[in-house]
């Protein structure tokens, strides 16, 4: 009797184990990267500290311009969640919400399509899409 409960046991573990590794999920966000700083009391001429400041200056204003834009090819897409392969090995996900606007008027996302969007950035890295525009296959 207690072989028969093992066996059964074991048999609906193994179904269980290989319907949740059938499963497939997008690829995680990545992971911001910390860019490296100067110690504030290293002592410096003016015209570095000037370059220095203004090159910090243009890296966090490119970092904040891309946090609400996009721009790759879809990989996924299903009613409205979407994720758009960015660089290789790098994926970003999106949320299309009631009045997203697809340009052009009337298009079908498909994945494979390259695209170029626009949104709100969200604090896990993802974007809720206010527009969208299919460029090309």
């Amino acid at each position: 009797m207690f072989t028969r409960f093992v066996a059964v046991l074991t048999l609906a573990l193994s179904f269980g184990v290989a319907a949740a590794s059938a499963q497939t999920y997008p690829a995680p966000a990545p992971t911001p990267v910390d860019l490296p700083t100067v110690p504030p009391n290293t002592k410096l001429d003016p015209w570095a500290r000037a370059a220095i400041d203004y090159a910090v200056y243009q890296l966090r204003m490119g970092i904040w311009r891309n946090a609400n834009t996009g721009d790759g090819t879809v990989t996924y897409f299903h009613r409205y969640d979407m994720q758009v392969e960015i660089g290789r090995n790098s994926y970003r996900n999106i949320h299309l919400h009631q009045g997203t606007i697809i340009n052009p008027r009337g298009a079908t996302i498909q994945p494979g399509q390259h695209v170029q969007l626009g949104g709100s950035a969200q604090y896990d890295g993802s974007i809720n899409a206010d527009w969208i525009t299919i460029i090309g296959q």
